[in-house]
């Protein structure tokens, strides 16, 4: 009887030793986590700070900037209640598309003039197009910050030490463009490309924003404390 009480207990501690190891083999699984150079579909790709002004040598600062803001801009408004019908038909509306990603705005709304919204949808397009003749997915590049009110400014100002007060934002001709993130576009019908790491997905989009600076459509600043690619419109 001894004998048939021992097996039996054994059984049992065997069968809870042999769960508990499986159970740990499966939760050791699902921690791991997963190479951010191989994105699943539909989620964002995150880097680090990139070696680009040393590269491309963006460093326009603001005063050059605004000379374009100035020319080529709108009136610097007040307060939001500026915005009315009038203005916003001389601008255009900034949205999530299939080629650009529009990061939930703060600070400012999401317009920009007519001639900023055509060079946003160029870089935008460019860029996806540099990664389809790479044989690389579609992904779409983060806008971060566009028009900006005088009062947006002074709020802005004390969350973030990169804020001016004569800010080439309030003129509907600048807009900040991640370089730390990138959206991967879910699928297109016409199209499937491989993965691409931060680092390729960042240098394609430094080489859009080369290519167009060379060619006088844009002004562009490497901004450091905060992530993101300070871009005015030359026209």
């Amino acid at each position: 009887m001894k004998t048939a009480k021992y097996n039996t207990k054994k059984k049992r501690i065997v069968a809870i030793v042999a769960f508990m190891a499986v159970a740990l083999m499966a939760v050791l699984v699902y921690a791991i986590p997963g190479n951010i150079d191989e994105p699943k579909r539909g989620t964002r790709v995150v880097g680090g700070r990139a070696n680009i002004k040393e590269i491309y040598h963006f460093d326009d600062v603001n005063d050059t900037q605004l000379v374009a803001a100035q020319e080529f801009g709108i009136e610097p408004m007040k307060t939001r209640d500026e915005i009315d019908s009038s203005l916003v038909s001389t601008l255009s509306k900034v949205e999530t598309s299939n080629v650009l990603f529009l990061e939930k705005l703060t600070h400012s709304v999401p317009y920009l003039t007519q001639g900023a919204g055509d060079l946003l949808n160029t870089i935008a397009t460019n860029f996806q197009d540099k990664l389809r003749d790479r044989g690389l997915a579609q992904y779409q590049i983060v806008v971060t910050s566009l028009l900006r009110t005088e009062d947006d400014v002074r709020r802005l100002q004390k969350v973030n030490r990169n804020a001016v007060r004569k800010s080439c934002h309030m003129y509907g001709t600048t807009f900040d463009i991640a370089y730390n993130c990138f959206q991967k576009v879910d699928s297109l019908a016409d199209f499937e490309g491989d993965d691409a790491s931060h680092k390729v997905l960042v240098n394609m989009l430094g080489e859009t924003l080369k290519e167009l600076r060379d060619d006088n459509r844009c002004y562009v600043k490497y901004e450091r404390r905060q992530p993101c690619f300070h871009i005015t419109s030359r026209y």
